[in-house]
């Protein structure tokens, strides 16, 4: 449906492609829509990625396997500017769009530290291993913890780890 729409549709590309398509400049506004399901061991470049556009005049679009807000607060925490779930995505993407010029809340946003702490957690690395990699206190570690948590509107222990094996399901679907 995208290219009878007229939009130039780009798949399959490689990470070093994407930045590339991602930083060529062009006079068409561009929309950059990525499938959460399909990222497997590509998933923490991809939320780097996404940290990075939200500089750029790029609107991002994040398409999830289904509903699920925390993985949704996730990705908007990242850059993304909406995130959709994979089995309404013909009706609610057409309508994002039709105006390429729409500008969306990004939200709350993770700081680049707070994003690179959240993916070392996801890694399966302990506050005190972080601290060392990060050259820090563990006590600083921490408190990225808690204000990732606060960001993405965890709150409690139970939501902490929820969310980090929602992490590791969504990066063990196609590895």
């Amino acid at each position: 449906r995208l290219h009878e729409a007229g939009h130039q549709v780009a798949t399959g590309l490689s990470m070093e492609q994407l930045t590339e398509e991602i930083c060529r400049q062009t006079d068409r506004p561009k929309i950059l829509l990525l499938g959460a399901g399909g990222l497997g061991d590509k998933l923490f470049k991809i939320l780097r990625t996404l940290h990075v556009t939200q500089k750029l005049s790029l609107k991002t679009l994040v398409y999830l396997p289904g509903s699920d807000d925390l993985l949704s607060r996730l990705f908007m925490g990242a850059g993304a500017c909406l995130c959709l779930t994979e089995d309404k995505l013909g009706n609610q993407l057409m309508p994002h769009l039709q105006d390429p010029a729409a500008h969306y809340l990004r939200g709350q946003r993770l700081s680049p530290s707070e994003l690179n702490i959240l993916i070392d957690f996801a890694s399966g690395l302990h506050t005190p291993e972080i601290a060392t990699r990060r050259n820090c206190h563990p006590k600083t570690v921490y408190t990225f913890k808690l204000n990732i948590r606060t960001r993405l509107e965890i709150e409690s222990k139970n939501g902490w780890f929820d969310l980090l094996t929602r992490i590791a399901q969504l990066k063990s679907l196609y590895e």
